[in-house]
C-alpha cells in the first residue's frame, strides 16, 4: 500500500495524486471482501496478515495526516473488516499500543 503511504507522507505536490491511488487501492479491496468476515471467508487468513497495514496501521496515520480515507461511509466493508482485524485475539494480542504508534509516528511527522 504505498500509495496511502505516499498519501499521508507526500508534501502538498504529491498528496493529491498519492490520495487519488490510495482510494483507488481502497476500492478494490472493497470489491474483493464482499460480505465475508475476512478476505478468506470467516477465519482469519495469509490475506489478512497481509493486509494489516490497512487493518491497523492506517487509521492512526490518516489522523496524523488529516485525511480521510479508509472511513466506514466510504468503504464500509473494509473498514468492517479492519475493524474484525484489529478485534480478533490473536492479532489483538501482537499490536503495539496505538498510543505509543500514534506519538512516534506523530514526532516523525512533525521533524
Amino acid at each position: 500500500m504505498p500509495a496511502i503511504w505516499n498519501a499521508c507522507w507526500s508534501d502538498e505536490k504529491g498528496r493529491e495524486k498519492a490520495v487519488e491511488e490510495a482510494l483507488e487501492a481502497l476500492k478494490i479491496l472493497e470489491d474483493e471482501i464482499k460480505n465475508k468476515k475476512f478476505f478468506g471467508g470467516e477465519t482469519l487468513g495469509l490475506v489478512d496478515i497481509a493486509a494489516n497495514f490497512i487493518g491497523y496501521w492506517v487509521d492512526i496515520l490518516q489522523e496524523i495526516a488529516g485525511l480521510e480515507l479508509l472511513t466506514i461511509e466510504k468503504f464500509p466493508k473494509v473498514y468492517k473488516w479492519s475493524q474484525e482485524f484489529i478485534n480478533h485475539p490473536v492479532i489483538k494480542e501482537g499490536l503495539p499500543p496505538r498510543d505509543e504508534l500514534f506519538a512516534f509516528f506523530k514526532a516523525s511527522a512533525s521533524k
